[in-house]
């Protein structure tokens, strides 16, 4: 089963403001959408609401695993609970095989991102290349032990020269 980190974040490793994206980049959720169609979804408590509080429901043709202590409140069909980050992954790579899918992919926030790590095999980064001000962003070295092997840029979105798309995999991989 491959684990998939898909994350946004700009060169100062900034990811999120004030429980949001510091950034509205269509392109990237155009491509968010066309990777994570279909597959399983990790993601922390303040993620899934923000998912909530932006789009009124859950990310359709997905199915959710959120990882919180607390019960979620008014869960969807599409939508798990998982009280601890093992629990969200062993129910990611079931939902994922009972799928007929190879991969899911860990959607945010921070803590979530760091615990996935260690055990991730891809990253999918849009690269902002501009330092951004953000109260969220991935921890030192995250990219550490990963090889780019595809990129792509994207003009016109950004107001200075657009930004990028890079994927990575872990070295050895």
């Amino acid at each position: 089963m491959t684990v998939s980190l898909i994350v946004a974040a700009a060169a100062n490793d900034v990811i999120g403001r004030d429980g949001g994206l510091p950034w509205h980049l269509p392109a990237d959720l155009r491509r968010f959408r066309s990777i994570t169609m279909g597959h399983v979804l990790v993601m922390g408590r303040r993620t899934h609401e923000s998912i909530l509080a932006r789009l009124g429901h859950p990310l359709p043709g997905r199915t959710s695993v959120v990882v919180s202590h607390r019960p979620l409140a008014g869960p969807a069909a599409s939508v798990v609970h998982a009280d601890c980050i093992e629990r969200a992954f062993r129910l990611a790579a079931e939902f994922s095989r009972a799928a007929g899918r190879g991969e899911y992919f860990v959607i945010g926030g921070a803590c979530v991102y760091a615990q996935a790590l260690p055990v991730a095999d891809r990253i999918y980064l849009t690269r902002v290349p501009h330092e951004i001000a953000g109260d969220t962003r991935m921890p030192p070295g995250w990219l550490d032990g990963f090889v780019l092997c595809a990129q792509e840029q994207v003009a016109g979105e950004w107001p200075a020269g657009g930004f990028s798309f890079l994927d990575y995999r872990r070295v050895g991989e």
